[in-house]
């Protein structure tokens, strides 16, 4: 995907035309890590392992803090998913050759493992962020509401990274489904894989409808024709 998308950039011409798609990019960086920055600045000195001691009970301030500790464990659990995908992916390719079909491994579960990971990762960051400032609010009392005030910014960007990288993730996902089904629709092997396992966080625009002898959610995403490329 990054590939692609630096050759679409190229395309645009010289790097001032290029500027406002930087720019863009850059900002949506930003976002993305705009829940570290407020999970860093207030969780300071939160140990992870005292949440094996204490259950949900006891009060608001255990039961936001419990949530936080399960929010940064999906963050953690969503990125290694991602890493999984892509080692499971290049040992496969590696071993079976760069035009077969991986379906083992993670893959035998999550079809984009990768993507589906991110997202996972990059949503339960946000949500971590969210958590961190009220359990701090909470905890804080009165000067909760100052609090709220100082961090909502910052929320307010973390939410927007979380829905832009969404949308590219979903998107991407969309476009390796539609690829994936031109490539192998008619492997047997293939429409047994898409039966048995999850395709993910999938967004845009079924292209046509699938036969009636695929698998069910085997759609095909909107991608441009510059993406039929090899997989």
């Amino acid at each position: 995907m990054r590939e692609r998308i630096e050759e679409r950039a190229k395309k645009q011409g010289s790097r001032l035309k290029r500027t406002p798609f930087l720019v863009s990019c850059a900002f949506l960086y930003f976002c993305m890590i705009c829940p570290l920055l407020v999970t860093a600045r207030l969780c300071g000195g939160l140990n992870m392992t005292d949440g094996l001691k204490m259950g949900f009970g006891g009060g608001l301030v255990p039961v936001l803090e419990q949530s936080l500790r399960v929010s940064v464990l999906m963050t953690l659990s969503g990125f290694l998913l991602g890493a999984i995908g892509d080692v499971n992916k290049s040992i496969g390719k590696a071993i079976q050759g760069e035009d077969s079909l991986v379906t083992g491994g993670i893959f035998r579960f999550f079809r984009h493992p990768n993507y589906t990971g991110e997202v996972i990762g990059w949503c339960s960051s946000c949500c971590a962020a969210f958590l961190a400032v009220f359990w701090k609010a909470a905890k804080t009392g009165e000067g909760g509401l100052a609090l709220l005030r100082t961090m909502a910014p910052y929320l307010s960007l973390s939410v927007m990274g979380a829905i832009g990288i969404s949308f590219v993730l979903g998107t991407a996902t969309a476009g390796l489904e539609y690829r994936q089904h031109e490539k192998y629709g008619d492997m047997e092997e293939y429409k047994q894989w898409v039966k048995k396992s999850w395709v993910g966080f999938k967004m845009g625009q079924q292209r046509k409808k699938p036969s009636e002898d695929t698998a069910d959610g085997d759609d095909e995403g909107s991608v441009d024709s510059e993406e039929k490329a090899e997989l």
